[in-house]
């Protein structure tokens, strides 16, 4: 047992994040169901997310004075999201379900889309904001 142990955050454990509908502001609902639909994430100073802010620093240390490209920092911010996704219920903004099997090529996807990049920012703020994330165990 650590000797900080009582002090950590369950960064590890993925919280869920409900999505809000990008101009209402209100939860997005399965019309069917009622059911709200939800991101399962990693917060981003897990385990997950350090390992990928690592490789992303590696990559710019070879490139040895190479110009960092915008399209390279997106790509990279993108996978990052898509390594802190763990799951998900989707619906459209209209509450129609839809049926995309998570994965982590489709989260990739998902986050890739400018027209989506609403949910990107809701995923990205939510996982930054280490409130999301209860108490880590504590075995004192």
């Amino acid at each position: 047992m650590s000797k900080f142990a009582g002090l950590g955050l369950a960064v590890d454990t993925p919280a869920r994040m409900f999505i809000l509908h990008p101009v209402s502001r209100r939860p997005l609902v399965n019309a069917e169901t009622g059911e709200q639909a939800w991101i399962d994430l990693l917060s981003a100073s897990s385990q997950a997310g350090r390992a990928h802010d690592r490789t992303v620093t590696d990559k710019q240390i070879k490139m040895r004075g190479q110009r960092l490209r915008a399209e390279d920092i997106e790509s990279d911010f993108t996978e990052k999201l898509a390594r802190l996704t763990k799951g998900w219920l989707l619906v459209t903004l209209e509450g129609v379900p839809l049926e995309v099997e998570f994965s982590l090529a489709a989260a990739r996807e998902l986050y890739a889309m400018p027209e989506l990049s609403w949910l990107r920012d809701q995923v990205a703020e939510f996982a930054a904001e280490l409130g999301n994330y209860p108490a880590a165990a504590s075995t004192s």
